[in-house]
């Protein structure tokens, strides 16, 4: 049984509160954000089958934990008695944040074998997703399973955003969650059958340029269930939900300070950088931010 969700931040509570608390006239459906979680969760793996109650448990315990968060529109209407609008194009975020080991000390870790599994949970669910609230003719699936935390896990790990570790580290992550995607989107294209199968549908021209075993590579170019798995974009919503986490690849929050040193980049070139590190692992990678020059210290 998952321990009760734990917000950190006044913020979250009012956004769940006002956004994503099922309400209806006369009755309080969502008491606790649990419940809410266990709606949503419900909601998705309806026409499961046997395995219903485990997925269920999964998807809920993700949320809880603050490592999977859904599409906000399944997060504002599945489970309640208003429709869910068409999932032509769902999307998720994956928290890299939660995934540091011993944060803040010398023996601080990412944990990208939790991390991978954590976005194949997110792939299934955004399949339920389309199989519950898409169109008939949904496949091949078009998904968006993004990042947030980044910011947070490079801050936990000791590295400043400007570090010349930061975008290896970077680019570590997002091929973590590239490969945990496609892992889950293999499975599922076993399990539940793949898309038309013309040449221009499916993952092969996307992963071309990623190394991978010849075994996956194989199971590649027979995957027809996904045309795209991956998207890095902006999602302001989940962020604020997910207690304040660093949104797409921006830094943590108050990670950048104000002295200039030798080894600071400018806040810019470190966007660049990461973004450069990580575009070759991600399907669709959208602009994150416009914003001016600022100085990033370099640090570890």
């Amino acid at each position: 049984m998952s321990r009760a969700t734990r917000f950190s931040d006044p913020r979250s509570v009012d956004l769940w509160d006002t956004c994503f608390r099922w309400r209806s006239p006369g009755r309080l459906h969502d008491r606790t954000v649990d419940e809410t979680w266990q709606r949503v969760a419900a909601a998705l793996t309806a026409s499961e089958g046997e395995e219903r109650l485990y997925w269920r448990s999964r998807y809920a315990f993700s949320f809880g934990q603050w490592q999977v968060l859904p599409d906000p529109r399944l997060l504002r209407y599945a489970g309640t008695d208003m429709p869910v609008p068409p999932m032509h194009d769902p999307v998720a975020v994956v928290n890299a944040g939660v995934f540091v080991i011993d944060p803040w000390t010398r023996a601080a870790r990412f944990d990208h074998q939790r991390f991978s599994a954590a976005a194949a949970v997110a792939v299934r669910m955004l399949d339920d997703a389309v199989m519950r609230f898409g169109p008939d003719d949904a496949l091949p699936m078009r998904l968006g399973v993004g990042l947030i935390g980044l910011g947070d896990a490079l801050n936990g790990l000791g590295l400043a955003y400007g570090s010349p570790r930061s975008p290896v580290v970077a680019q570590t992550i997002a091929q973590s969650l590239a490969m945990g995607c496609l892992q889950g989107s293999l499975h599922l294209a076993d399990e539940r059958g793949n898309g038309p199968q013309q040449a221009e549908f499916g993952l092969s021209d996307l992963w071309k340029h990623r190394a991978l075993p010849g075994a996956m590579a194989e199971a590649v170019l027979r995957n027809h269930r996904h045309a795209c798995l991956t998207r890095i974009e902006r999602q302001p919503e989940l962020v604020c939900l997910a207690n304040g986490a660093s949104d797409a690849l921006e830094p943590a929050t108050g990670s950048a300070p104000s002295p200039v040193s030798p080894h600071s980049l400018c806040l810019e070139a470190a966007r660049r950088m990461i973004r450069n590190a990580v575009q070759p692992w991600v399907d669709s990678l959208l602009e994150t931010s416009n914003a001016p020059c600022a100085m990033v210290q370099g640090g570890a």
